[in-house]
């Protein structure tokens, strides 16, 4: 049992290995649909990609219900290319937000051809463009050749996605790692390796683990899965932004350590109309799996900025009681994205645990 945790991470950085190495920017995740789908066809007794690509992978269980749909998103943020200059040059616009000052110099996957996202060298840059930070607008990327018409000889069109390169790398404790695209590898590599430890077990009802499409435009993809899977409850796995460094406080901004454990998420939102507070049953239900796996795990809400799957899970159809789960994560949103191999571990030892218990799910009211 004291070898459990380690033989989770091993299997979980490998997963990441590969994750991050794939390109899927929102509308662009066909490589990450077919991994997701290699990986879970020997886990589960059925898979379904639907007609936007949201891979559905059912264990059947015991009974027909409870079904339990366990959600991470496919796609990373990313851009798109919206305009070739005579000499070569890419414009570009976002899929998904990401702030400005990430992106000069940055390398990039232009539909597999490689970039680098340039700016105005600071030499050449006025007093007042020094004074001011560069912006999307003002920024092209470089894909090597000197014309619009060798751009075109490369495949290159408007409207092609663009994708950070960020090969994973680990500090020298082992226990942390960084790469590209953590939100949500580090979600989907939990998903497939909750699979691998339900392997050979029968849960009680049935599970849907979902690859969902189209997160960082809108959360689309979760809703369309919800819709059609009509679930009695679900669980959202995605990562929190830790409160950890010198710039942030665990207590004006947001109640997250990394390699504290994963995250409960009790409320999240961009505002009134979207975003999602946990479910009470569903609140119980997680802790009580966290505390008979003995993992920690922390509490926190995020109301300022961002949201995750539960925000349209929950709203589908007359309601869903849902949670998320997150991964404590650094630098969100850059080509270098730094989670804590424990806390990713922990995810999957209290997802696993919560899936092990559904027989005991029988309350699901709000009372």
């Amino acid at each position: 049992m004291a070898d459990r945790p380690k033989a989770i991470k091993d299997a979980l950085r490998d997963t990441l290995k590969d994750l991050v190495a794939l390109h899927g920017a929102p509308g662009f995740e066909q490589s990450l649909v077919q991994y997701f789908r290699r990986r879970v066809e020997p886990l589960v007794d059925a898979v379904e990609v639907d007609r936007y690509g949201n891979v559905t992978a059912t264990r059947r269980g015991r009974q027909d219900r409870p079904r339990l749909m366990i959600s991470a998103h496919l796609d990373e943020i990313g851009f798109i290319v919206k305009g070739i200059e005579p000499d070569g040059f890419l414009r570009f616009d976002r899929l998904g937000g990401t702030a400005d000052a990430f992106l000069p110099s940055r390398r990039v996957s232009v539909n597999g051809h490689f970039g680098i996202i340039g700016a105005k060298a600071g030499h050449l840059q006025s007093a007042e463009e020094q004074a001011r930070a560069a912006t999307v607008a003002d920024m092209y990327i470089d894909v090597g050749v000197p014309s619009a018409a060798d751009v075109a000889t490369l495949g290159i069109r408007v409207g092609d996605p663009v994708t950070f390169i960020g090969e994973l790398a680990e500090f020298s404790d082992g226990h942390r790692v960084c790469g590209k695209g953590m939100d949500d590898r580090a979600g989907v590599a939990i998903l497939i390796q909750v699979l691998a430890e339900l392997k050979g077990v029968q849960p009680f009802g049935t599970v849907h683990a979902v690859g969902t499409v189209l997160e960082q435009v809108g959360l689309r993809g979760a809703a369309m899965a919800a819709h059609r899977l009509r679930p009695d409850y679900a669980i959202a796995i995605d990562g929190a932004s830790a409160g950890d460094t010198p710039d942030s406080s665990p207590t004006r901004d947001i109640s997250v350590v990394m390699g504290r454990g994963p995250v409960v998420i009790l409320a999240n939102s961009t505002g009134n109309y979207r975003g999602s507070i946990a479910h009470p049953a569903m609140k119980r239900f997680l802790l009580q799996a966290a505390d008979a796996e003995a993992v920690p795990v922390q509490l926190a809400t995020h109301l300022t900025r961002g949201s995750t799957e539960a925000a349209s899970i929950h709203l589908s159809r007359d309601g869903i009681p849902t949670i998320s789960i997150g991964v404590p994560r650094r630098y969100s949103y850059s080509p270098n994205e730094v989670v804590d191999l424990d806390d990713v571990a922990g995810a999957v030892q209290t997802v696993t645990g919560f899936v092990r218990e559904m027989e005991h799910h029988d309350d699901l009211g709000f009372l």
